[in-house]
């Protein structure tokens, strides 16, 4: 039965190698072959998937509240690609626009400020980090951003390639009230911010069997 169970999934992850054939391309002619921070230069396949109920952050009732997800993440070289899909949600979502992150760290921790609520990582960012003569670069190409639309049937499905490949453990993708910040506007939220933390699924990266160490 683990024997199965392990081709299953591996099965999964391998079908999921022809939606990234544009990645690594993508990553080369970005130049980003090697990056900085937590990102992996190893020439192995890391794949992750989840499928099942989302957690829950925010503590009042939201449109995420009940919804089902399915993620896949795929890495190959130098690039990954992220797909995540979403059903059930709220009523009140349905043509409306949602952001949602890669985290650093599992999903649902308890939140030091009120033991009674869950809470995530910071976001998975591969530039450096607390580093005053190379700053922390927040965009689309040092984090994974999926931006959702909410279809009539409150589905929604997102994906994202980016030019690195998380290094492996207990990650997280967190759903948020609002659409990506993506532009710095005077006196508006923080490029990356997406609104108050309302939801979040595991993800667990792994290396496939058999990739280099």
């Amino acid at each position: 039965m683990a024997r199965f169970r392990k081709t299953a999934i591996a099965a999964v992850a391998l079908s999921a190698l022809a939606l990234t054939t544009t990645t690594v391309a993508y990553a080369h002619d970005l130049g980003l072959n090697r990056v900085a921070g937590e990102a992996s230069t190893a020439s192995s396949m890391t794949w992750a998937y989840y499928s099942g109920d989302l957690t829950d952050i925010w503590a009042e009732k939201d449109v995420f509240e009940g919804a089902r997800a399915t993620a896949m993440m795929v890495g190959v070289g130098d690039g990954s690609h992220f797909r995540v899909q979403l059903r059930g949600l709220g009523e009140k979502a349905i043509h409306e626009e949602y952001g949602a992150h890669l985290h650093s760290g599992p999903c649902g921790i308890t939140n030091p400020k009120d033991p009674t609520t869950a809470t995530v990582g910071p976001h998975y960012n591969i530039s450096p980090l607390n580093d005053l003569k190379k700053p922390t670069v927040v965009n689309k190409k040092t984090e994974v951003w999926l931006n959702f639309h909410v279809n009539s049937d409150r589905t929604a499905r997102a994906t994202a390639n980016v030019p690195f490949v998380p290094t492996p453990g207990p990650r997280s993708i967190t759903f948020h009230a609002l659409p990506t910040v993506h532009h710095q506007t005077e006196g508006g939220p923080a490029v990356g911010t997406a609104g108050d933390k309302l939801a979040c699924l595991p993800l667990d990266i792994k290396k496939f069997a058999g990739s280099n160490k």
